[in-house]
């Protein structure tokens, strides 16, 4: 499918290029990777310094890059045409695999099938989550108890 290069889809391009030779470590622009996340402010730098800027001619910065995305997402060809191959990005050192295991176990106790289409094994875990869920927690976890059976796999 040939896609149509607007600006929008050249800074996105980008963008996708970029995150992938930083992630392979094939050049380092000096991400700080905090929860695994590359902030959008420190990705317009990284566009700015190879040249890139907004529709304007002025340096991109986190916002210009979210519009980007934002009408981007209006159009999943485009999005398709421009998804890198996950497959070259799994066996790299240092990254996890970030899918669940357990599904099917309560968010609260960690035992019995959870009750259908919720997160927990009954109506008592269902009200320590509901009393609970919004504790200060890793930004990257819905909840705390989401949090707390990431990191249970790994100990």
């Amino acid at each position: 499918m040939e896609i149509t290069q607007t600006h929008d889809t050249k800074i996105l391009s980008a963008m996708v290029d970029l995150l992938v030779s930083s992630a392979q470590g094939v050049e380092d622009y000096g991400f700080t990777k905090t929860h695994n996340q590359i902030r959008y402010e420190e990705l317009a730098s990284a566009l700015n310094h190879q040249g890139f800027s907004n529709r304007a001619g002025q340096p991109l910065n986190r916002n210009a890059l979210k519009q980007v995305v934002h009408r981007l997402r209006k159009k999943p060809e485009v999005l398709d045409a421009l998804r890198p191959n996950w497959d070259d990005l799994r066996d790299i050192e240092g990254t996890e695999d970030t899918e669940t295991t357990g599904e099917d176990t309560c968010l609260v106790c960690g035992t019995g099938a959870v009750r259908e289409k919720l997160k927990t094994c009954s109506p008592e875990c269902g009200g320590i989550y509901q009393e609970h869920k919004d504790a200060p927690h890793d930004p990257r976890f819905p909840s705390i108890f989401h949090q707390m059976r990431y990191e249970e796999q790994f100990n």
